[in-house]
Parts: structure tokens; C-alpha cells; sequence
């Protein structure tokens, strides 16, 4: 079967359903209303529409998207060890404030007793200065006391 032959068994087909199908009647024309005049409205400036105000849905979380997928599990453990990390960092920061504040409190102890300390030595400094002082002054004296008997 060629081409031709395909197109020339198909015609009549199409020819012999055209023939079965009744004829459609003619619709009958309705008349034309007439349209009442146009009256004349002034222009009115469009009034602002605001957006109508939506009740948004509860946001998805992520574990919720990937709940059914092949990515919950590792999901999941990626999460537990991340919130692992922030408890034992928030564990660390708790212990790292006690000890400094145990650390200040020795500091300032030690501060104190090292002014004390100091303060003494301080005060042993100025009697042994004021003892050099009055010894050297006690010998000026005697070597000028020499030195006039002898001249």
C-alpha cells in the first residue's frame, strides 16, 4: 500500500459520516436589544486597597520536609549532634565561669596579703632608713666635732 491508496480509502469514509450526520436547522436571529443611553458619571479617583489579611501556615521545619526521605536519618543525627555540641559548650562555658570566679577570688585574696606584706616591708624599709640616717648623722657630727679640736 502506497500513500495514495491510504489517502483515497480514507475519503470515503469521511464522505459516508458526513452523509449520517443529520443537518443542523438555521438558529433564528434574535432581534437587537436597544441599549438605554449612556449617562454621564463623573470620575471617581480608585479607592486604596489594602492586601487582605491571611492567616499564614506554621512554617515547615526542615526534619518535617525530609521526614519521609532518605535524608532523615543523617539529618537527624546531624541535629542531635549539633544541639549535643551546644549543651557540652554551654557545660564548658558554666565550669570555665566557675573557675574563673574561684581563680578571682584566690587572685584578690593574694592580692590583699601581698599589699599587707608589702606594706610591713615597707615600714621595716623606713625604720632601717631612718636608722641609717640618724647613724650617719651621729658620725658627721663626730668627725666635725674632731676636726674643730683639731684645728
Amino acid at each position: 500500500m502506497n500513500e495514495k491508496t491510504v489517502i483515497a480509502e480514507k475519503a470515503p469514509v469521511k464522505k459516508a459520516v458526513a452523509e449520517k450526520a443529520p443537518a443542523k436547522k438555521p438558529a433564528a436571529k434574535k432581534a437587537r436589544a436597544k441599549k438605554p443611553a449612556a449617562k454621564k458619571v463623573q470620575a471617581k479617583q480608585p479607592a486604596v486597597k489594602t492586601a487582605p489579611i491571611r492567616k499564614v501556615a506554621p512554617a515547615k521545619t526542615a526534619m518535617k520536609a525530609f521526614e519521609n526521605s532518605v535524608f532523615a536519618m543523617p539529618l537527624k543525627v546531624a541535629n542531635k549532634t549539633f544541639m549535643a555540641s551546644l549543651g557540652i559548650f554551654s557545660y564548658v562555658q558554666q565550669e570555665l565561669d566557675k573557675q574563673y570566679q574561684e581563680f578571682d577570688k584566690r587572685f584578690t585574696k593574694y592580692a590583699k596579703d601581698g599589699e599587707k606584706v608589702f606594706d610591713k616591708l615597707e615600714d621595716r624599709v623606713y625604720d632601717i632608713r631612718k636608722d641609717v640616717e640618724k647613724k650617719v648623722d651621729d658620725a658627721r657630727d663626730r668627725v666635725k666635732d674632731t676636726l674643730k679640736k683639731a684645728a
